[in-house]
């Protein structure tokens, strides 16, 4: 399997794709609310910073984009594609120009 195929995670066919190729910030809070749990509820469970979920939905923050990711049992490169690479590598906004992100690959 692919590590972007999109097709092998059902979660995705629940989300709508922004133009930029990222996935909807509120479609992935309800994805995540859907399974019973706030945002701040993740995070505890997650162990991480109460606001990290949240603050990663309106900008990139590596904590809460991890942490989001593991609870919904998806790769994190496929959940925020236009902040992460292939490899996993996060994609610092001053250097984007020397990474090729997942939403790059699949436009």
């Amino acid at each position: 399997m692919q590590p972007y195929a999109f097709d092998a995670y059902p979660l995705f066919a629940q989300l709508e794709r922004l133009p930029d190729g990222s996935w909807h910030p509120e479609d992935i809070k309800a994805a995540i609310r859907k399974r019973g749990v706030t945002l701040a509820e993740l995070c505890t469970q997650m162990g991480v910073p109460k606001s990290s979920a949240s603050k990663a939905l309106a900008e990139p923050f590596t904590q809460g984009e991890l942490a989001i990711a593991q609870y919904l049992d998806v790769p994190v490169q496929l959940l925020f594609p236009t902040r992460w690479t292939l490899g996993q590598e996060r994609v610092r906004p001053r250097y984007a120009a020397k990474y090729t992100t997942v939403a790059e690959l699949l436009s």
